[in-house]
């Protein structure tokens, strides 16, 4: 008989495609739920802390770029509770961009998220 056996996923593996996923769907309560209420988003322009802060944050990040695709995965490190990565995502209207972020994960929760852009691949500044 031929077993098959399949290795676990890491959780922060698991929560950065759970993350990624819920973006494509711009669904502000569905990415929300996997904040701790007492999360953090570092963002450029301020701090938002909490679920209220945050949700008004995502809001307004759909509002402006719609849904992101995940195209490719550039960079992916997991060191205990703290998931770095880069990716390639495409919003609905073509744009592409290659971004960054931090999670910072406890409880099976992100606590604290750092997002960036790299770069803008439609050859805006």
């Amino acid at each position: 008989m031929n077993e098959t056996t399949f290795s676990p996923i890491a959780p922060g593996r698991m929560m950065f495609e759970r993350f990624m996923g819920r973006f494509e769907h711009c669904n502000v309560e569905a990415v929300l739920d996997l904040f701790a209420h007492d999360a953090e988003v570092l963002a450029s322009d301020r701090t938002y802390r909490g679920h209220d802060e945050i949700a008004a944050w995502l809001a307004a990040g759909f509002e402006a770029d719609g849904p992101g695709l995940l195209v490719s995965t550039d960079l992916f490190i997991e060191n205990g509770d703290v998931v770095r990565f880069e990716a390639t995502v495409a919003t609905s209207d073509g744009d592409v961009r290659q971004v960054y972020g931090v999670l910072v994960l406890a409880g099976g929760r992100i606590v604290r998220y750092i997002p960036g852009v790299l770069a803008d691949l439609n050859g805006a500044a």
